[in-house]
């Protein structure tokens, strides 16, 4: 399968490709582009053409931008063309692991051409357009990744918010609903860029893993690719769906890698006061 080069450039870097949703902030500073959203997990963070005799100075500022915002754990989503800055990241204390919402390797898979196999009947796909909705879309994938409980809480507490920013009308992302029997049991979310239609956040509970869920989300993210005139999905797999991606007709174009940074382990280490 022929991926086209703006195709190829969205699945390796979502982040830099995508408008950014309301409630999002974008900094481009010191060779870096930082990503501060409301969410418990992880900031992602990426390397704007550094070398790696500027890693020290480059994850200083990142840091430091993130204690302005009062955040606390930031991830350095590494591509290909990057990966010689590893080393280099390591030595400032950054571990290539998983996070909650990042696996220690995203692999960067595309979709050209409609995906593979019918769904099932028995699931009933959705947009998000009601708080309900919403709220079992954000407790799917709490549960389906398994957020420490402080994150749970802390993302139950900011609901509301979040449903504000997901009903502007600057959000160019839409969420979606898998339902079995009237019962939500996956979700999956799409943000809608110039080149295609990049996947987030696929989750389907346990229980209902095995019967098509992730297959039905899928269909419907591609049929708004087409509408939209932009007939192309990519996404970001993890070692779960990535062979499910792979059955649906996704090729892998690239891999890359996560280097976690706890950064207010980094200020206790280096005698700093600790935010927040």
């Amino acid at each position: 399968m022929t991926v086209d080069t703006a195709v190829l450039t969205l699945a390796l870097h979502p982040f830099r490709e995508l408008p950014p949703a309301p409630g999002i902030e974008r900094v481009e500073q010191d060779g870096l582009l930082c990503f501060f959203h409301p969410y418990p997990n992880a900031q992602p963070v990426e390397p704007l053409g550094l070398a790696p005799g500027d890693v020290p100075a480059a994850v200083a500022a990142a840091r430091g931008a993130a204690r302005e915002r009062g955040k606390g754990l930031q991830v350095w989503w590494v591509a290909p063309e990057d990966s010689d800055l590893g080393p280099a990241l390591e030595r400032e204390g950054l571990v290539n692991e998983d996070t909650p919402g990042f696996e220690a390797v995203e692999n960067a898979m595309a979709l050209v051409h409609p995906p593979y196999g019918g769904s099932s009947g028995e699931i009933a796909v959705t947009a998000v357009d009601a708080y309900e909705d919403f709220t079992a879309a954000t407790f799917v994938v709490l549960d389906a990744f398994e957020f420490p409980e402080a994150m749970r809480a802390e993302a139950a507490a900011e609901l509301p918010q979040r449903w504000d920013e997901y009903r502007d009308p600057a959000n160019p992302g839409r969420q979606y609903v898998a339902r079995i029997d009237d019962e939500i049991v996956g979700t999956a979310g799409a943000v809608f860029g110039g080149a295609g239609v990049n996947l987030f956040g696929g989750a389907v509970l346990p229980r209902a893993r095995g019967r098509g869920v992730y297959r039905a989300l899928t269909a419907a993210r591609w049929q708004e690719a087409v509408e939209r005139g932009t007939p192309a999905l990519t996404v970001q797999a993890g070692r779960m769906s990535m062979p499910v991606l792979a059955k649906l007709g996704f090729v892998e174009v690239g891999e890359a890698r996560m280097y976690v940074d706890d950064v207010g382990a980094a200020e206790s280490s280096a005698g700093l006061p600790s935010a927040g």
